[in-house]
């Protein structure tokens, strides 16, 4: 099967898909391709590309969402395989890497979002398209019976990242106070 018709497999929620994904490790790297993908028709068609320059902005775009899905996958199989596994659950970061990859594919249609009319549609209808995707992939990855479980182990997984993060600020804040207020070396003793 080509990476098309995985891409169209994905956007249809197709949950034999997410499973092959899961299992297949040599799909990582598609995997990827469609975080980056998504990301660049995001940062064309949706969100701009920025004021430093297309160039830069689409890097920053796509660097930014792979950022995203390494962490997004690392706390979801955290989640979901030490704080709220089923009996079955059986997973890693590397399957949901995969899955959740993948998952990005509804975000294809970001290209409508500049067309008038159908374009408000598409800006409201694609996250929650990706929601559901995500839905899917982390029931799949993480062999949950249940899709509720699922959104859940996405809320509290939403939660420790969103924490982590004010955690990463705070403690980056906090040692640029420091480095802003230290005191500069009056007599240096190199080349005094």
């Amino acid at each position: 099967m080509d990476y098309l018709q995985k891409l169209y497999r994905a956007i249809i929620l197709d949950t034999e898909l997410y499973e092959e994904v899961e299992a297949d490790k040599t799909l990582t790297r598609q995997a990827m391709m469609t975080v980056a993908l998504i990301a660049t028709i995001e940062g064309v068609f949706h969100l701009g590309v920025g004021s430093n320059g297309p160039i830069i902005g689409l890097s920053q775009a796509v660097l930014g969402s792979i950022t995203r899905w390494f962490l997004w996958a690392f706390f979801i199989a955290f989640v979901g395989t030490r704080i709220l596994p089923e009996p079955e659950t059986d997973s890693d970061t590397g399957e949901l890497l995969r899955t959740l990859g993948f998952a990005y594919a509804p975000g294809i249609f970001y290209i409508f979002s500049s067309v008038p009319i159908i374009g408000f549609l598409v800006q409201l209808v694609v996250p929650l398209w990706q929601l559901a995707s995500m839905t899917v992939a982390v029931r799949q990855a993480l062999d949950f019976s249940s899709t509720t479980r699922a959104v859940g182990v996405c809320v509290v997984a939403f939660f420790l990242a969103i924490l982590a993060l004010l955690l990463f600020i705070a403690f980056t804040s906090f040692f640029i106070g420091i480095a802003e207020n230290a005191a500069p070396i009056e007599n240096p003793l190199i080349g005094a």
